[in-house]
C-alpha cells in the first residue's frame, strides 16, 4: 500500500514564505549595491568607500526597486498559463539587467589607466566562466526535469 501525501506541494509563486524570503534577500542585495555605489569615491590607489548621506536613501531605493520587481514577477506568474502579460516582466527584467551591468562596471572608471586593461581581462574571464557554469546548471536542471517526467509514469510496484 502506498502512503498518500498529506497535501500537494504549493507552487512557488503561491508560497508566501518563499515570496517573503526572495523579496527580503533581493531587497537587501539591491539596497546594498545602490548604497555602496553612493559611497564610492576616487582614491589614491583606485576607489575607496566614503560615507555619504545618500547611502541610506540609496539602500531604501534599491530595496523598493527589488520588491516592486518581485511583486511583478509573482503577480504575472500566476497568469503565465494563459501566456499573456509577459511584456512588462520582460521590459522590467531587461531594465534591471542593464542597471546591474552599469552598477557592476561603474567602479571600473576609478581604476588607474595602467591597471584597467588587466581588470577588464579578469572581468571578461569571470563572465565567461560564470556563463559556462550557468549553462551547465541550466542543462542539468533540464535533464533532471526531463528524467523526472519520464519516470513519473512508471513507478515500481511495492513488493508488499
Amino acid at each position: 500500500m502506498k502512503p498518500s501525501p498529506s497535501s500537494s506541494p504549493v507552487p512557488l509563486h503561491e508560497d508566501s514564505t518563499f515570496r517573503v524570503l526572495v523579496m527580503l534577500a533581493s531587497a537587501v542585495g539591491m539596497g546594498g549595491v545602490v548604497a555602496s555605489l553612493t559611497t564610492l569615491k576616487q582614491g589614491q590607489y583606485g576607489f575607496e568607500f566614503h560615507w555619504t548621506n545618500l547611502a541610506i536613501p540609496g539602500f531604501f531605493a534599491g530595496a523598493v526597486i527589488a520588491c516592486i520587481y518581485w511583486l511583478m514577477i509573482f503577480r504575472f506568474s500566476a497568469r503565465s498559463a494563459s501566456g499573456g502579460g509577459r511584456r512588462p516582466i520582460v521590459v522590467a527584467s531587461f531594465a534591471l539587467l542593464a542597471a546591474s551591468i552599469v552598477a557592476f562596471l561603474y567602479p571600473v572608471r576609478f581604476i588607474p589607466e595602467q591597471k584597467r586593461g588587466d581588470v577588464i581581462i579578469g572581468l571578461s574571464a569571470a563572465i565567461v566562466v560564470l556563463s559556462g557554469i550557468g549553462y551547465l546548471i541550466h542543462t542539468i536542471v533540464r535533464w533532471l526535469e526531463q528524467d523526472g517526467e519520464e519516470n513519473s509514469g512508471t513507478e515500481p510496484d511495492d513488493p508488499e
